[in-house]
């Protein structure tokens, strides 16, 4: 697979875009906003929010549409900000985003931009020659995000041939001061991914079928820059992967019309052979499939059952022994399940397992930064009941019933729980609507004590206490305003939110949080 550019300019993909659509494209072009009439008729709407909460959070987001023809104009930006727990600490997060989209006779093409950047400063950590210093200096992180994308869409018959374009690059960088000084460390990363697509329609002997083919060809590079997140040589890295995606849906017509559905995606991923990791890696070629069908026993009543294997890969994981490839995580679920009711009552009830190998995880109790790392093989097996019902024309009720059995398998610590996996999650909902544009919900959740971590060998006998919340909302409109009070935790209740030790290293939980929003539509 040879290398591409990282670099492509939003013209430039919409002229390729324009290019790919063909004659059409040109034709189609020539007709949005041709003519007065079409620009008296444009649509124009948009929505203006604000959101202010304790501990120093609030948001402001603005978002507008307009379209014209068969053109339509997408645009937003927001802000948010967060005292977050630690005193001195704050979280700034600013993003805007914008597209296009133009719809032609026989398909349609668009592109989105985005930036978002991150901005995060914590009190640096007490040392002795902090204090020679006239300011305390902070830990300051930064994060941004870049991302393009255009796409391409026409019809030819039952045929539908699409094609996407994407891009995204990362820079992330941070400084930590600690007892030995400062230090810094940055990286920089970017994608670019090409997806044509291939579907279509069609019937079969009176089976009607829905066929898709697809390629994803990406780019990745990662240069890294100072600190201990550089690893040794240039910092630089690149890999290349390449997936075939197939899906094939039936539908069986029929007393209980059967539906059948199948998806297969199978991933090839290259290093650089400077990069690749003595011996290789075990996560070169990677399958992922997925399978599910229902049958309609009664109007009313249908049951399925589905079962999917899925994969992911760190290939850049700072690990506790540096640089070094983790091993791929692979996840499989099986579930089974029945639906039954309408629009005023309904009810469903599902049986689950799911298996992980491998799993990957960041644990931050390693260090101050932390590391990521596999664990070893675990399973969740559950049922999860789920009802709701209309009381009165103004009322309805949810509730939700989840029992789940979390363990580690195959190894030295067989059988024990997982610790902080709840075995029993319980929520009951209550909402109102009144005639006057007002609703309110209120609800309650309920959590099974959970065991404290990490504990493989059942040698801690403590329990992290079972607890329950009080969250609601009331809403209110009039007219193009909508204006919200909500609240967390109403009744104050203090619980843990994590317990990484045996009766240590123990974290409470927010105490009873209230926000009010402001929205005006247009």
């Amino acid at each position: 697979m040879m290398p591409v550019p990282l670099v492509l300019t939003v013209a430039t993909r919409t002229m390729l875009l324009c290019a790919l659509a063909m004659p059409a494209c040109a034709q189609e072009g020539a007709d949005v906003g041709g003519s007065a009439a079409a620009v008296a008729d444009g649509i124009r709407h948009g929505d203006l929010s604000t959101e202010l909460a304790q501990g120093g959070q609030r948001s402001v987001r603005g978002a507008l549409s307009y379209g014209q023809g068969s053109m339509v104009l997408d645009a937003a930006m927001d802000e948010q900000r967060n005292g977050n727990y630690r005193d001195g600490s704050v979280f700034q997060r600013r993003g805007v985003n914008g597209g296009a989209e133009w719809k032609l006779r026989q398909g349609r093409f668009g592109f989105t931009v985005e930036q978002m950047r991150q901005d995060t400063r914590y009190p640096a950590p007490e040392a002795p020659y902090l204090a020679l210093l006239a300011a305390r200096p902070e830990d300051l992180y930064r994060y941004e995000v870049q991302r393009a994308s255009a796409f391409v869409q026409r019809y030819v018959g039952n045929f539908e041939l699409g094609v996407e374009l994407s891009q995204r690059e990362k820079h992330a960088a941070a400084q930590y001061a600690g007892a030995a000084g400062s230090a810094e460390s940055s990286y920089r990363s970017g994608r670019l991914q090409l997806s044509p697509r291939v579907r279509h329609y069609g019937k079969v002997g009176g089976v009607g079928t829905d066929t898709e083919v697809g390629l994803d060809l990406m780019q990745w590079e990662r240069r890294s820059g100072g600190g201990i997140l550089r690893r040794d040589g240039d910092g630089q890295r690149r890999q290349f992967s390449r997936a075939l995606l197939l899906r094939e849906e039936l539908a069986f017509g029929g007393w209980l019309a059967p539906r059948l559905l199948l998806g297969l995606r199978h991933e090839q991923i290259e290093l650089d052979p400077a990069d690749m990791p003595p011996g290789g890696s075990d996560w070169e070629n990677q399958n992922a499939w997925n399978v599910q069908a229902s049958v309609l026993l009664r109007p009313q009543l249908s049951v399925y059952v589905s079962t999917t294997r899925s994969y992911r890969i760190d290939d850049d994981g700072y690990t506790s022994a540096g640089y070094r490839p983790l091993a791929g995580q692979v996840r499989r679920e099986t579930e089974l399940g029945a639906t039954y009711g309408d629009s005023a009552r309904s009810a469903s009830v599902r049986v689950f397992s799911e298996r992980l190998s491998n799993q990957i995880v960041f644990d931050q109790s390693l260090g101050q930064l932390g590391f990521a790392g596999n664990l070893d093989p675990s399973r969740r097996d559950g049922i999860a009941i789920e009802a709701s019902v209309a009381i009165a024309p103004a009322w309805r009720l949810d509730a939700q019933v989840r029992q789940v059995h979390a363990r580690y398998d195959d190894y030295a610590y067989h059988g024990p729980d997982i610790a902080l996996v709840p075995k029993t999650l319980a929520t009951v909902h209550l909402y109102w609507t009144a005639p006057g544009g007002a609703s309110v919900d209120a609800g309650v959740q309920w959590l099974r004590a959970l065991r404290y971590g990490p504990d493989f060998d059942n040698s801690c006998l403590a329990q992290v206490p079972a607890f329950a919340t009080l969250d609601g909302r009331y809403v209110r409109k009039l007219g193009a305003w909508e204006l919200e009070l909500a609240g967390s935790n109403l009744a104050n209740r203090r619980h843990y939110g994590d317990a990484p030790g045996c009766r240590s290293s123990i974290y409470q939980k927010d105490a009873r949080q209230l926000r009010v929003s402001a929205r005006y539509h247009f």
